[in-house]
Parts: C-alpha cells; structure tokens; sequence
C-alpha cells in the first residue's frame, strides 16, 4: 500500500493508517532521537511526525508519489530534529550547572578548586565556556565540539583562543587585586 494512499486514509481518521506509516519511518525517528542524545527526543519527534501527517495537505504536493511523501515527511524529521537539538541541548547548556563528576579525579582537585574553575568559567560566555569545557574537561576534539554545538571547526579554536583569552585577563584582574589588598593591608 503506498504512502499517499496512506496519507488520504489518515487524513480521514484512520488510526490504522497512522499506525502504517509511524512504522516505515520508525527507524529514521529513532536514528534522529538518539543523535540528539537527550531521554525525550523520540517521543518529541514522534509527536511532530504524528502531528505533521494529519496536517499535511496532500493536495499541495507536486506529484503524488511516495517519492515525494517520503522525502517530504523525511525533510521534516530532519529539520525539526536540528530545531529539538537547539531547543533542548543549546539552552541546557546554557543553565546547565558545573558538574564536578565531570572534572578528572576528585582526589586531585579539591572542593576550592572546583569552585574556582566553577566561577571562572561561569563569567565566560556561554560559546566560550561550552567549548573550554568539552575540550579541556571533557577531552572531547575540535570536530566532536563542532558538530555537537553546530559550529566550524574554525569556530571552535576561535571561541576557544577568545575563552582562554578571557580567562587569562579575568586572572589577571584578580591577581592584581590581591597584590593590591596585600600592598595597602601591610
């Protein structure tokens, strides 16, 4: 039974149908679900495909072929696959709290240095703090980081020179706050 005819039925209400074409594209859902690596990701992409079929005009395709419905409904789950991995990933980085399990071996770095690097990747922005932490803490490499933050590899050494950059002037202040209280304390 082809797509379109599938399509016609579940633009009819028929659950039978829904349940037809949810099982061809299974496979591409769960493949994009686990790409985006967070617990909800299949059910949010089963809901917008679920959403999508009913709502698809199929009188508006061009030609009336699965070709097209397959790459039309594919197109979709891709695109809204890139929107989920913006909403979910990108904005739990950004209110994401350090967690210090992530740094090496807690018996090499005490509670005060943890807290230390907390604060001082905290006053970084959110791009910069993001990539000092996955290449430096979590050992990850300049193309990993960019395809996970969907950035350049060119992008990442840049926000990662920019992020040390930073890091470098923010020591510097408080290393030159601390000779001046020592200076002025005498």
């Amino acid at each position: 039974m082809g797509l379109y005819y599938l399509l016609q039925r579940v633009q009819r209400g028929d659950e039978e149908a829904v349940a037809n074409i949810y099982l061809k594209f299974k496979p591409t859902i769960k493949k994009l679900s686990r790409n985006l690596s967070y617990e909800e990701a299949e059910t949010d992409l089963i809901i917008a495909f679920l959403e999508t079929i009913r709502e698809i005009e199929i009188d508006k395709l061009h030609v009336k072929s699965d070709g097209v419905v397959i790459n039309y409904i594919y197109t979709f789950l891709k695109n809204k696959s890139i929107n989920l991995f913006k909403k979910n990933i990108l904005q739990r980085t950004q209110t994401t709290q350090l967690d210090l399990d992530i740094l090496v071996d807690d018996a090499l770095i005490d509670v005060d240095s943890n807290i230390f690097i907390a604060n001082l990747l905290i006053s970084l922005p959110v791009l910069q703090r993001e990539v000092l932490k996955k290449k430096f803490i979590q050992d990850f490499s300049y193309k990993e980081i960019a395809k996970l933050l969907g950035i350049s590899r060119q992008a990442v050494n840049r926000a990662k020179n920019r992020g040390l950059m930073n890091l470098r002037k923010i020591l510097n202040i408080k290393k030159e706050g601390e000779n001046w209280k020592k200076r002025y304390s005498s």
